[in-house]
């Protein structure tokens, strides 16, 4: 009785919070940085280095050299609802999913973002989003302890003269429900 008792009170207690604050989808990025493309040495004219979903590296453009020529970890990112998102209909109602590069952190910065395949989910729109700048796209409704999950490539770009080194790059993802 006593257990029926706590679960009933933990029921009630999620009822009674606010909507935002029991309603909402959650992101993890695995790995939790963007991918590194290692030592690159100085080029005099703009680089673009094109980061596949499956991490394979090229240079699209430009002279700057990167030292190693394997493949990068690219992210996975993975969005859920959680197990007692039912009452804000987490699991009901469409995701939106926003991604940014950050700048400012250096001379290297991400220019485009690429969705790579798509699994436990779907595309509101039908399709994957387009290559682009920033990234937003809806998905469907994920249901009940499902998950999306899907790797990020991108296109980064170090500037003409960029000192040699190890250059760092962000981006960031949000999510948040539509009706």
């Amino acid at each position: 009785m006593k257990r029926i008792l706590t679960a009933l009170f933990a029921i009630s207690a999620l009822l009674a919070a606010p909507m935002t604050a029991r309603a909402q989808a959650t992101v993890t990025r695995s790995p939790a940085t963007a991918p590194a493309l290692g030592t690159t040495i100085r080029g005099n004219a703009t680089t673009v280095f094109s980061i596949s979903a499956t991490g394979t590296v090229t240079r699209v453009s430009g002279n700057a050299i990167r030292l190693s020529s394997g493949s990068v970890t690219t992210p996975t990112l993975t969005i859920h609802c959680g197990l007692l998102n039912l009452s804000g209909l987490c699991a009901l109602r469409f995701v939106r999913v926003t991604i940014t590069p950050v700048t400012g952190s250096g001379p290297a910065i991400i220019t485009r973002l690429r969705v790579g395949s798509l699994s436990g989910a779907s595309y509101r729109g039908g399709s994957a989003p387009a290559e682009a700048a920033s990234l937003v796209f809806d998905l469907n409704p994920l249901g009940l302890l499902s998950a999306a999950t899907f790797r990020l490539g991108m296109d980064v770009t170090l500037p003409a003269d960029a000192a040699s080194g190890n250059h760092t790059y962000d981006y960031v993802v949000t999510v948040s429900l539509v009706s």
